[in-house]
Formats: C-alpha cells, sequence, structure tokens
C-alpha cells in the first residue's frame, strides 16, 4: 500500500535531505552549484521562500516557509531534476536521495534561532572548518553580510527571530559562532522527526 501524503501546512519547516546509502549528493563545487540554481528556480516556481540552507557532502538542511502542502511537489522536482543531472555527470544510475526527506515544523522564534545555529554549524560539527563562517556552501555568510546571497534568500523571519533592527545580523554570527556546549537553551530536537511523503 502506497504512503500517504503528509500533511505541512503554512509554517516554517526544516528539511533535511541525504544520500541514499550515505552516497555523496555533492561530489563537486560544481554539483554544488547546480544544486543551489535548481533549488532556487524551483522555490521561486512553487513560490516558497529560502530562509537558509547548507550543503554537505551526502546530506543538506534548508529552512523553507511555505503557504501550503506544495513542498512535497516541490522537492520531488528538485531532487528527481538534480539526481538525473547528476548521475549524467557522473556515469552513475542508482537512486541518488533516499526515499524520504526528513522535515520539522519549526512553531517559534525560539526554535528558529536554534535551527539557524544548526545549520550554520554542521560543517563545524562534520569537521570541515573551526569557523562556520568559513564554510562556502551555507547561507551563513550571506545572513552575517559578509557576502553577497549565491541565491535569494527570504530573510523576514530571520530578522524577526533575531531581535529586528539593524543589529540582527551580528546576532546571528554571535550565536552561530558561540562554541558547542555553551547551552543554547533551545537546541532543535534529535533527528529525524519524521519522513516527508
Amino acid at each position: 500500500m502506497p504512503r500517504r501524503p503528509r500533511n505541512l501546512y503554512d509554517g516554517i519547516y526544516h528539511l533535511a535531505a541525504h544520500g541514499s546509502d550515505s552516497r555523496y549528493l555533492f561530489v563537486s563545487d560544481r554539483d554544488r552549484e547546480d544544486f543551489l540554481d535548481r533549488l532556487s528556480t524551483i522555490w521561486q516556481k512553487f513560490e516558497l521562500a529560502l530562509l537558509s540552507y547548507v550543503l554537505l557532502g551526502n546530506h543538506y538542511h534548508v529552512l523553507v516557509r511555505i503557504p501550503d502542502a506544495r513542498l512535497s511537489r516541490a522537492l520531488q522536482r528538485l531532487h528527481t531534476e538534480y539526481s538525473r543531472w547528476h548521475n549524467r555527470r557522473h556515469g552513475r544510475s542508482a537512486h541518488l536521495f533516499r526515499a524520504h526527506a526528513m522535515t520539522q515544523e519549526i512553531t517559534s522564534d525560539a526554535q528558529l534561532v536554534a535551527a539557524c545555529r544548526y545549520l550554520a554549524r554542521n560543517p563545524v560539527g562534520a569537521g570541515l572548518v573551526d569557523d562556520p563562517l568559513d564554510w562556502p556552501w551555507s547561507s551563513a555568510r550571506a545572513h552575517a553580510r559578509l557576502e553577497r546571497p549565491r541565491i535569494p534568500l527570504a530573510e523576514g523571519d530571520l530578522r524577526a527571530a533575531f531581535g529586528g533592527g539593524g543589529g540582527w545580523r551580528e546576532r546571528y554570527r554571535a550565536r552561530i559562532q558561540m562554541a558547542d556546549g555553551v547551552a543554547t537553551g533551545s537546541d532543535p530536537p534529535a533527528w529525524p522527526s519524521g519522513p516527508l511523503a
């Protein structure tokens, strides 16, 4: 019996997708560039607001605001298009992504701040960099205004969650650079929280 689609409603969601059998989604910077181009184009087509993202080797995370249940269709298109391109480029044919992405609803500013920190610090936890602002395949540098965004970002929710005003980017930067082990008060629950059909 096929899995019924998961109903996701208007709101902000933390989404993570992994490579099948720990397979690398991104072998090179060109792979990451192509993925971000497709993400941007498809998110705009489906009218989804991209708040934040990070690309690692075998997985990625995004924070997205959705108006209704259209995220499933957008993800299916993104994963299908990128998988076809990736497999042609690297001479492969197996499934690239695990069957289901993982989603978690963000229901408060505290959760959004914690999720932003979680995304930005992923490359630190993976041993790729010591400072989250040194990882080029994340929106963290754009949020901290160290570079222009690679793709369009909707920052209104982040601005509000980090206290608004002109100093929100400095507060964002301080929060993501906070060393692990320091109490954060509201880090997100352990992954995974559930599949997205």
